[in-house]
Parts: C-alpha cells; structure tokens; sequence
C-alpha cells in the first residue's frame, strides 16, 4: 500500500522524488536482506533516503547544513536539516520522526512543531517545510489490512501540504528486537 497527496501548488515540483522514495526503501531492503528496514532508524536516515530520491529525479540536496536561524532576538547560528532544488525551485526542510502506534498516529502536534522549527531556517522568502516521519509500530503482531487502511485515513485527514506513505505487503512481518512490527513509513510536510 503507497500513496502521495500534494495538496500545495508550490510543492508540486517535489513529485518526481516522492514518487521514486519507495524505491530507494526497497532497494536497500533488496541490498541488506529482508530483516533490514532503514525507516526505523531517525530522521537522519529517512532525509538521506528523501535525499537520494531527490536525485534520482535528477534534483540536488544538501544535508545538514549550517544557516541562520531567525528568532525574536535576532540571527544566529544553525542548521538545515535538507534542501532540495531543481533549476527553477528550491525547498528548505526541517525534519523530526515519531515512532507512534499503528492505532495512534496523532500526528499534528510533532507536524506543527517542526513546521514552526522550519520558520526560522534562513531567509524570510525561501520555501520552508517541516517534515514529520512516521514510523508506526504494533506490538507482538503484524498490523492487519484494516489497520493499515485506519492509518492511511488518518494520514490524510492530516492538515498537511503534502503526504506519502509506503507499506509494503513484504514488509509488514518485519520486526524489531522488541517485538515490534513496523509495517512501513510516511511522511507529512507542512509548509512554514
């Protein structure tokens, strides 16, 4: 099961890496064997994954990069999680991940909080976003189709700009050494 909603005009020049995101999933899984999921990791991980999509739609990134922040006292020193830009468009990213249950995604209060974080990356008329990835997990057992379907509900009943998901029937066995199972991955952006 994959999806992708753009329901922000600007941020349709980011289709081409969303679309080719779940490839780059699968092809590590095809790389590291099945036991390997790079989602559950950190947002570090998920923006290098976003990253090389990216390029694969023959855009460029930048990671991690130094910049300033604009707060109430004034500049200082920061940094951007991910830029991504083609010739003609250029989208900055702040970014956080949430490991919430399949039955409680509850993402707005952590898309919020990133989106206000991205307000304050750099100057006041680039494109800014925050990005919330969402790494659900169920306890002791795989999450069920109707599950599966609940969460993608609810992912775009989100009050987003733009959202992808991707859970992959092969990967819905997969679990951790706790016990538990994550069944795949979404993302939420929400503009600044």
């Amino acid at each position: 099961m994959q999806g992708l909603i753009i329901s922000n005009p600007k941020l349709e020049f980011l289709r081409p890496a969303l679309e080719r995101w779940p490839e780059c999933i699968d092809r590590y899984n095809q790389l590291l064997g099945d036991g390997q999921a790079p989602y559950w990791f950190n947002e570090r991980a998920n923006l290098g994954l976003l990253s090389v999509a990216a390029w694969a739609a023959e855009m460029v990134t930048l990671e991690h990069f130094p910049t300033k922040k604009q707060l109430e006292e004034g500049n200082r020193g920061g940094r951007c999680d991910l830029q991504i830009s083609t010739a003609q468009e250029s989208v900055y990213i702040q970014a956080t991940q949430r490991w919430p249950r399949v039955n409680n995604l509850n993402p707005m209060p952590a898309l919020l909080d990133v989106a206000s974080d991205a307000k304050k990356i750099s100057h006041p008329h680039h494109l800014k976003l925050g990005c919330l990835f969402v790494s659900p997990f169920k306890p002791q057992q795989s999450p069920s189709p109707e599950d599966l379907q609940d969460m993608v509900d609810d992912l775009q009943k989100a009050n987003s700009c733009a959202a992808a998901w991707y859970f992959p029937y092969a990967y819905r066995k997969l679990h951790n050494e706790a016990g538990q199972y994550h069944p795949g991955i979404a993302l939420l952006f929400k503009e600044a």
